[in-house]
């Protein structure tokens, strides 16, 4: 198994199966405007709906989590989720997106039902396809190559879905902006289901399952995930990742309305930035093929916490300065996506060496609720740094210290969350080359002896 290799065509067949899950969680920005806007939903009911699906979510993941764990079947354990829900995830993309000719209250119950079996659907895919990783690729250096492949490729639809959907959504909606949402989330809904079958079908998962041993056990399992040091500090820094992600997201809008006074920057902006987490992924390939993958990680981190620092130069008569830095920033955070991907993998080898027993599904579980848990905290930091600073919504001049708590948004409060990312993954987590290397040894001949 150490010396196993995976063609290239199978890496860019698993990185299609990003499609369905980006193309949900891109058309997400879009489902605000929909619900109040084309829909006639209050606002103060959307909110209450995303919270009530982040509530279910908790749960639900979970619930995934140990049925990936405990499937059997000839296609494997994972790859069949792919096969059966699929479609699901294609139709309830279309309901989300779907104006029903109904009127009150039954209105309002379809799109509770349609928003919570979407982002259902999503869990029966995504933790499947996040677990299949360690079960294609056993050999940790293979593992991170095909999670490089796969970030490339998740990043080109993560741009191509943001920049799509709107265009798609005006080009079909035929002077119905309902209709234009509804065939928009139909080619979508369709080229996914489309990518999540020639994921399927084109790949294979060597990892044959566990038979024999203790009976599945949901607490047993929790606390071999809990006993694991890699697995507390890959769950942590996870978290603060996902927060890193999200401050710059949801604080750019801000910066270029308010301290910049150029709206329409955002765009290219954020497309810049999507260059770079791009080139990041390409770079992480060359450099982790010849330095430990943990020390890449860590080095990534501190580099990109100088460059959020150094953005504080920035300003409006210093704009080349603010999207050159960004777009490195940037850069180091595509350095980190494969690796962190690929280490969900290493964290599950880590747990089956030590314990016996091989928790991928409910592995992964853990570590989307946490991402989901990161994203929170970016949205209510962002939140909370406006709130202290007294800044004003719509206003056309903001107060000094307004402007102050946007820019720290976008470069001090970024740069801990790297500085927090790098100590975490240095210090606390345990999982070098060389401790990779001898767990793999030892599995393939514990799995040899198995079979």
């Amino acid at each position: 198994m150490s010396t196993s290799r995976i063609s290239f065509p199978e890496k860019v067949a698993y990185g299609l199966g990003n499609f369905m899950p980006t193309a949900v969680t891109a058309t997400g920005g879009m489902a605000m405007y929909f619900y109040t806007d084309v829909a006639g939903l209050s606002a103060a009911f959307i909110g209450a709906l995303l919270l009530l699906v982040r509530i279910v979510d908790a749960v639900w993941d979970i619930f995934v989590g140990r049925r990936v764990d405990a499937t059997r079947s000839r296609w494997g354990q994972a790859r069949p989720y792919l096969l059966w829900f699929a479609p699901v995830l294609a139709l309830a993309l279309v309901a989300s997106f779907t104006v029903p000719p109904l009127e009150g209250m039954a209105r309002t119950v379809y799109f509770v039902a349609a928003y919570t079996v979407l982002w259902c659907a999503y869990s029966l895919i995504m933790i499947p396809f996040q677990s299949m990783l360690p079960m294609v690729a056993p050999d940790p250096d293979e593992r991170l190559r095909m999670a490089g492949v796969s970030s490339f490729v998740q990043f080109i639809f993560v741009v191509g879905c943001a920049v799509g959907f709107p265009v798609l959504k005006d080009a079909l909606a035929d002077g119905s902006p309902a209709q234009g949402f509804q065939r928009a989330a139909m080619v979508f809904g369709a080229a996914g289901l489309l990518f999540t079958w020639a994921c399927f079908a084109f790949v294979r998962e060597r990892v044959p399952p566990m038979t024999g041993g203790p009976a599945p056990d949901l607490k047993a399992d929790l606390r071999a995930l809990l006993a694991s040091r890699a697995w507390r500090a890959g769950v942590l820094a996870q978290c603060v990742l996902a927060t890193l992600i999200g401050l710059p997201l949801a604080a750019c809008v801000y910066y270029f309305t308010a301290v910049i006074g150029k709206p329409q920057l955002i765009g290219p902006f954020m497309g810049l930035g999507g260059i770079g987490l791009v080139a990041g992924v390409v770079l992480s390939d060359q450099l982790t093929r010849r330095v430990c993958k943990k020390r890449v990680y860590v080095g990534g981190m501190l580099a990109g916490a100088l460059l959020w620092t150094a953005i504080l130069l920035g300003g409006p008569d210093r704009l080349p300065v603010v999207f050159v830095l960004s777009l490195l920033a940037n850069v180091c955070l595509g350095i980190s996506a494969p690796i962190s991907y690929s280490m969900n993998g290493d964290i599950a080898d880590d747990i089956e060496h030590r314990s016996g027993k091989r928790v991928v599904g409910t592995l992964i579980a853990t570590i989307n609720f946490s991402n989901k848990v990161g994203a929170g905290l970016a949205s209510a930091i962002v939140g909370g740094v406006l709130s202290i600073t007294a800044y004003q919504a719509g206003a056309a001049q903001q107060a000094p210290q307004a402007l102050q708590g946007v820019v720290a948004l976008m470069s001090i409060i970024p740069a801990v969350m790297a500085l927090g990312v790098a100590a975490i993954m240095g210090w606390a987590y345990p999982l070098g080359r060389a401790q990779l290397q001898q767990i793999n040894v030892e599995l393939a001949e514990r799995r040899a002896a198995l079979a």
